[in-house]
């Protein structure tokens, strides 16, 4: 009776978001009836409240590489960049598209998160076939797969010390099942691009970037390729050079100086694109910490925990797939930090000794929970690139986000 009393405003958050109601009045009404249920004086509501907000608006990086991905945008070094790969591949988008969604997919797995490479990944997805919503679900699908198992992610931290594994044996032990989750990824953004064809804005075109020689445009495409082999290699190439080179501060100075001196924009010009690149994003993450302001209130209630607890209580063999399936849903209202789900419902599976590969596929799961959580920076960030709503977002990604799942769920059943 407790754990029904708790999920109240959980489903009254969710329901009002089916509704298409704006998030703030779902959490806003939601959060009332936890502090209602929960008793919550006013001085724990606003601590709580506030430290949503702050802890949302700390998140630097994909700030700094959305406001460098709108710069170098407005220069035209993405379209440049486009075009030629278009000339290049001599207009098979499908197969231009699966292979951003690849840079996206190790780009995450090597960095350990995904937000910041979707910052930089999704604007050259949108200027080369628009928003396709096979697309849009590969990258959300690829990224959750790879934060989740990522040697280099908190995630897999997390899950291999539940398990009492070592992380480089627990991430290598997944990595099979990676690759094919992957190629999963990679096929259905190819599918989506040659079922749908390309869904960019041509009014948008311009004609002087398409009636540009090849080495005009692979002079204006230098910015962008550089923002991206950075974001993407950069920890590699510092490794590589025995010293740290490339920062994210550095990153965005490189790229702007580079923009400056290789595209039309005046260095002026140039500073003003950074400055208005951090506009969405952060408006974004401000209402998003808000939102999750009021979802901490009901995390008070500890009602996630009783959540993850139900998977105890069923039959073993039902064990795994009944922590997926729950582990998903906690994320849907909870998915701004992937790893503080985790925290709710790993400890639960470790006192019932399941394997390291097991407890992956419940990160694998809730990873995937993130991508239709609307507090979820990843999702903002596929918002900004592909110049859509967050909910909207979700509502295109939302079915192959679900059948990726069934088909994970299926895969953890036949080989753990």
């Amino acid at each position: 009776m407790n754990l029904l009393i708790n999920l109240i405003p959980i489903i009254v958050v969710l329901t009002l978001l089916f509704l298409r109601k704006h998030m703030l009045i779902a959490g806003l009404i939601g959060g009332i009836i936890a502090m209602i249920i929960g008793q919550l004086s006013i001085d724990e509501m606003s601590g709580i409240f506030l430290g949503g907000i702050s802890n949302m608006l700390s998140i630097t990086i994909p700030i700094l590489y959305a406001s460098a991905a709108v710069m170098v945008s407005k220069a035209g070094s993405i379209q440049a960049l486009i075009e030629l790969a278009r000339r290049s591949l001599k207009g098979k988008l499908g197969l231009l598209a699966g292979i951003i969604v690849l840079i996206q997919g190790l780009a995450t797995y090597m960095a350990g998160m995904g937000a910041g490479n979707t910052m930089v990944t999704a604007p050259l997805m949108a200027a080369a076939v628009g928003a396709v919503p096979e697309v849009i679900a590969a990258m959300a699908i690829i990224s959750a797969i790879g934060f989740t198992t990522s040697p280099a992610s908190t995630e897999t931290v997390l899950t291999a010390e539940s398990a009492g594994r070592e992380v480089t044996a627990h991430a290598s032990a997944m990595l099979p099942f990676v690759i094919v989750f992957y190629l999963i990824a990679i096929g259905l953004a190819i599918y989506g691009v040659y079922k749908r064809g390309a869904l960019t804005n041509k009014e948008q075109e311009t004609g002087a970037i398409n009636e540009s020689s090849n080495a005009q445009l692979f002079k204006y495409s230098v910015p962008a390729l550089l923002l991206l082999i950075m974001v993407v290699f950069g920890s590699n190439l510092n490794q590589l050079f025995g010293t740290t080179i490339f920062t994210p501060a550095t990153i965005i100075i490189i790229t702007a100086i580079s923009t400056v001196l290789l595209t039309p924009l005046s260095s002026d010009q140039t500073s003003e694109a950074l400055i208005d690149g951090s506009r969405f994003i952060l408006t974004t993450l401000f209402s998003v910490g808000i939102f999750l302001g009021f979802i901490n209130m009901i995390a008070e209630l500890g009602v996630f925990e009783q959540v993850a607890e139900l998977a105890s209580h069923v039959p073993t063999s039902l064990v795994l797939p009944v922590a997926m399936i729950l582990a998903f849903l906690i994320a849907i209202p909870s998915g701004a930090f992937t790893a503080g789900v985790l925290t709710l419902t790993l400890p639960t599976l470790a006192v019932l000794g399941l394997p390291s590969e097991a407890m992956g596929f419940v990160a694998i799961a809730t990873g995937l929970g993130t991508q239709v959580s609307p507090v979820q920076i990843n999702v903002a960030a596929l918002a900004k690139g592909f110049n859509k709503d967050i909910m909207d977002i979700i509502k295109d990604q939302a079915k192959y986000v679900v059948g990726m799942l069934v088909f994970v769920i299926i895969i953890a059943l036949i080989f753990v």
